[in-house]
Formats: C-alpha cells, sequence, structure tokens
C-alpha cells in the first residue's frame, strides 16, 4: 500500500514547503472569492486525488487531506515567519478534498493504471 500513497507523500511535502515561504506582496481582498483559495483548492483536490489511488475508501482522503491542510493553517501561525492561520483557507482546502475524490473515480475509469 504504501508505494501507493507515495505521490501523495511526494505532494504533501511540497504543499508544506509552498506553505512555510512568507506571502508574496499581494494584498488580499476581504471576500471569500480569492485566488489563493482556489489555489488551496486545486492543490489539496490533487492531494486527495492522490489518496484516493492509496486508500479505497473515498472518505479517508478527505479526512487525511482536512486535517493536513487544518494542520497546516495552524503551523503557519506558530512558525512560518509572514504567515497566519486562515479559516477560508482551512474550507477551501475541504472543497479540495471533496472534488479531488469525486473526480477520481471519473478519471481512473478513463485510465485503467489507476485501477488497482
Amino acid at each position: 500500500m504504501l508505494k501507493y500513497l507515495l505521490p501523495a507523500l511526494f505532494w504533501a511535502l511540497i504543499i508544506l514547503f509552498l506553505s512555510a515561504h512568507p506571502q508574496m506582496g499581494i494584498s488580499k481582498p476581504s471576500w471569500f472569492l480569492q485566488p489563493d483559495k482556489f489555489a488551496h483548492a486545486g492543490a489539496y483536490a490533487l492531494l486527495s486525488f492522490l489518496l484516493q489511488y492509496g486508500f479505497k475508501q473515498a472518505y479517508v482522503p478527505v479526512i487525511l487531506g482536512t486535517i493536513y491542510g487544518i494542520s497546516i493553517e495552524f503551523l503557519q501561525q506558530a512558525f512560518f515567519y509572514g504567515r497566519q492561520l486562515d479559516v477560508f483557507d482551512m474550507l477551501a482546502n475541504l472543497v479540495g478534498c471533496l472534488i479531488g475524490v469525486c473526480v477520481f473515480p471519473l478519471v481512473s475509469h478513463l485510465l485503467p493504471f489507476l485501477r488497482k
């Protein structure tokens, strides 16, 4: 099972690396639909998609991806300079995880090598 999870672990490390860097000098509007939120949703959609490759149940990637996203937000607040906790980022991570597990069956139907 570990070999099926290696792509997800690699992507999780990339997310951590990107999350540890200070934000660019881009000002954020105060509303929810920001480009940043689409980036979060996309990154976590890919994470849950890759996790779905390693797990049979769809709820596991959603739970693991969401917990990982929440953990990253708290790490940003506590340890990463220039970053702060954002509840809307957490919500975008959850939405991305849900999108990823919804897309996986469609893509795995088209690409048989994704099926175990």
